[in-house]
């Protein structure tokens, strides 16, 4: 579930997170392709790598650890990508080459470790399909977390937050702004 929510993820916001890096609409589309290939490259080169060593585990373990690795460091910029264009890129295209491979190689871990055929297609559908709920729970949770987000802004008054900030302060907040609502 996790890998399809980081997919989702990826794949709805990439353009977004190009574009926070200060590129133009057209240069944050083009620069969602190279993830992608990379990706690309990774699920094949590490389909490749679990059938010739005949052992799934690091390829799954590893491509995880892309993935973590990827996320830690875009999140450590604190929302400031177009101040590290270079590491804010590499990790994104690090975060790629771990997200696709995962699900081809669990999916065929399953595989091989079912039997007989009739067990083995109910078993890959299963991983599958409990996957792809992680991004459906996701859509529900972040629309939870946007209304206990509201909830808690809406403690205060809107007197009572002027009273204490700027208006300056308060654009500089973006979404932290406790005037700020989350559209649901």
């Amino acid at each position: 579930m996790c890998i399809s929510a980081c997919s989702y993820g990826t794949k709805f916001t990439l353009p977004t997170i190009t574009k926070s890096m200060g590129l133009t609409d057209t240069n944050a589309q083009l620069m969602t392709v190279p993830p992608y290939v990379v990706g690309a490259i990774s699920s094949v080169v590490f389909a490749r790598l679990a059938n010739r060593v005949y052992w799934r585990l690091p390829c799954v373990a590893i491509p995880l650890s892309f993935i973590f690795i990827g996320y830690a460091v875009i999140i450590s910029f604190d929302g400031k990508l177009g101040e590290n264009i270079g590491p804010a890129f590499f990790a994104i295209i690090l975060t790629c080459m771990g997200i696709y491979p995962v699900q081809p190689t669990g999916s065929s871990w399953a595989a091989n470790n079912l039997a007989p055929s009739s067990r083995r297609a109910i078993g890959v559908a299963f991983i599958i399909c409990v996957g792809d709920i992680g991004g459906f729970i996701i859509a529900f949770v972040l629309e939870l977390s946007y209304k206990w987000g509201n909830t808690r802004k809406a403690r205060r008054s809107e007197e009572e937050v002027r009273a204490t900030c700027t208006d300056e302060e308060l654009l500089d907040m973006g979404d932290k702004s406790p005037l700020f609502k989350y559209t649901l």
